[in-house]
């Protein structure tokens, strides 16, 4: 006999949905979508564009924040529509229940395979948002009921798709359409997700959201408990990151543990904090440090249910708790904009793992203010791995890997420095804030050698409201690719032969236009940004700057 939350049936077809899908179903958005911002669109364009040309099973990246299940409900909502049945599929309840929420304020009829949610089930409904794992063991483990049939499938955190049984629901679809979304688009590994998608549509660069104030930055603070060598000599998983076991002994020694609440208290006591940490041995001797020290922290484990876990984050949220000590349990699911504080108390040389922890920090908080987020880094992760917020090698091409292209550009970046405050313990890119720490002012002592003394580089006080200038500026990232056109335009044929050096050329004259050293290096996104047309105050100065060098050459000669 079924249990009582499952014996109602479904209305419903055959698995496989049997009329034939128009290929401009995507074409058109409904007007409820009209809620989405241009970046979005963009996406959901050029999804269409990629479903149009032929690909089935579409990849979307966004990053941490950028509103991707707006983007899934839109286009659920053309599905909708189109009368194209749609199977949403999600790894938590808590995504089931963010996505329910979405489609609700969309106004689509929709039903929820959930056990905690079974007062939202409607098994007549076209569209279906899922639990994949109770579908999995209502549909294929008990049979209790069938699959939905769906000509449309999406996957939301896809970069989970790809585990054996999540995978076999996914093929159960084989004639449907299968998007994805995720903001990591590789396993934990580093390996692409080619099992389960064949085209990958990237989002904007973290820093562009940075700018435009949908995301806020991070103050990074590099406070290692562990050392680079300690951490070598560590056996790895399967995965090649640090096996737990070994990871575990390293950092659960009382000194170690003590560090990691010392940190917390002096860069961030008070804030609402989420940490990271290795194992429930690891975080139990956190948790009972915290607690000792009169902070009011809680922790959350794989054994805690759905219930606990919505209080425990509902105190945060409220800030009645200041720290909720996980171990990965709240790295992705999580829409926390109140979050101030991220600690990785956990080391790892998992790019996609590192990435979904600092993301639950990064969305902005109307309600407290946030304008930026704390991030306390004890594993070497932004040392070994990057900054949080830079442009990733994502790819579908299984012979490359995220991770071990991570490593190898944090190594051996010749345009980012990164460097560590002896003072505060403060990191910064000093291509892009200067030399001397932005938290504290530290500098590092001059060497020996006798140098040239220039005014501090990226910095420069504005005549307007006598603030500093640094790179990451959006005036100073217009000034760039408006300077980029100006080029392009007067030197088109240069502009398409060597990019390169006309890239080159408009980050001097914005060195010059800013008062910038020219020791400092273009930053490394500033290599993929697209040209504007040159507006007239650029284009002036560009001009201006090309006369006057070329006195200065005449005079030369």
């Amino acid at each position: 006999m079924m249990p009582d939350d499952q014996t109602d049936a479904f209305d419903a077809g055959p698995l496989s949905y049997a009329d034939p899908i128009p290929t401009d179903w995507l074409d058109t958005l409904p007007s409820v979508a009209e809620c989405l911002r241009p970046y979005q669109r963009t996406q959901i364009e050029q999804t269409a564009q990629a479903l149009r040309a032929g690909y089935r099973r579409v990849l979307v990246q966004g990053a941490t924040g950028s509103g991707k299940t707006h983007v899934l409900s839109a286009i659920v909502a053309a599905a909708a529509a189109a009368g194209i049945p749609a199977l949403v599929l999600a790894t938590r309840t808590r995504l089931v229940r963010q996505i329910h929420e979405r489609l609700e304020e969309f106004g689509i009829r929709h039903g929820v395979i959930a056990a905690p949610l079974a007062h939202l089930r409607d098994y007549s409904a076209r569209v279906q948002v899922a639990s994949v794992d109770t579908l999995h063991r209502r549909s294929v483990v008990d049979r209790h009921i069938p699959m939905p049939s769906a000509g449309l499938v999406l996957f939301d955190e896809c970069h989970l798709a790809t585990a054996d049984t999540r995978l076999n629901i996914l093929d159960s679809y084989p004639d449907a359409i299968r998007i994805g979304l995720t903001a990591t688009p590789a396993r934990k590994s580093g390996r692409s997700l080619n099992a389960a998608f064949d085209c990958l549509i990237l989002g904007p660069m973290p820093r562009e959201l940075v700018h435009a104030d949908m995301l806020v930055p991070f103050r990074i603070f590099n406070t290692p408990i562990a050392t680079q060598t300690e951490l070598k000599a560590l056996p790895k998983d399967n995965e090649n990151d640090y096996r737990v076991d070994g990871l575990s002994a390293l950092v659960c020694k009382p000194k170690l543990v003590g560090d990691v609440l010392e940190n917390w208290c002096r860069i961030a006591k008070g804030k609402r904090t989420l940490l990271f940490c290795v194992n429930k041995a690891h975080g139990g001797a956190l948790l009972a440090e915290f607690l000792r020290n009169g902070i009011k922290a809680e922790m959350l484990t794989d054994q805690d249910d759905e219930a606990t876990r919505e209080e425990v984050v509902a105190r945060l949220e409220r800030g009645d708790t200041h720290v909720v000590l996980n171990c990965f349990l709240l790295s992705y699911g999580v829409d926390v904009p109140s979050v101030e504080c991220i600690v990785l108390a956990r080391p790892t040389r998992s790019l996609p793992m590192y990435l979904q922890m600092v993301g639950r920090g990064s969305r902005p908080s109307l309600e407290t203010g946030k304008h930026d987020c704390v991030l306390i880094d004890h594993g070497h992760v932004v040392e070994n791995l990057g900054l949080p917020q830079s442009d990733f090698p994502w790819t579908l091409d299984e012979t490359r890997n995220v991770n071990r292209e991570a490593q190898e550009r944090a190594r051996n970046a010749a345009t980012e420095t990164l460097r560590t405050c002896k003072q505060c313990t403060a990191l910064w890119l000093t291509s892009e804030q200067g030399h001397a720490c932005p938290e504290c002012g530290w500098t590092p002592a001059p060497k020996a050698k006798p140098v040239t003394v220039q005014r501090a580089d990226l910095q420069e006080m504005a005549d307007d409201d006598r603030k500093p200038v640094w790179a990451s500026d959006p005036r100073v990232v217009r000034f760039f690719r408006e300077a980029c056109g100006w080029y392009a335009k007067h030197w088109p044929e240069r502009w398409r032969e060597k990019q390169k050096s006309g890239r080159w050329a408009s980050w001097m004259n914005t060195v010059e236009k800013f008062g910038f050293s020219e020791s400092v290096r273009i930053p490394t996104s500033f290599w993929e940004l697209e040209p504007l047309p040159g507006g007239l105050e650029v284009s002036g100065w560009c001009q201006h700057r090309l006369i006057k060098r070329a006195r200065s050459k005449a005079r030369a000669a």
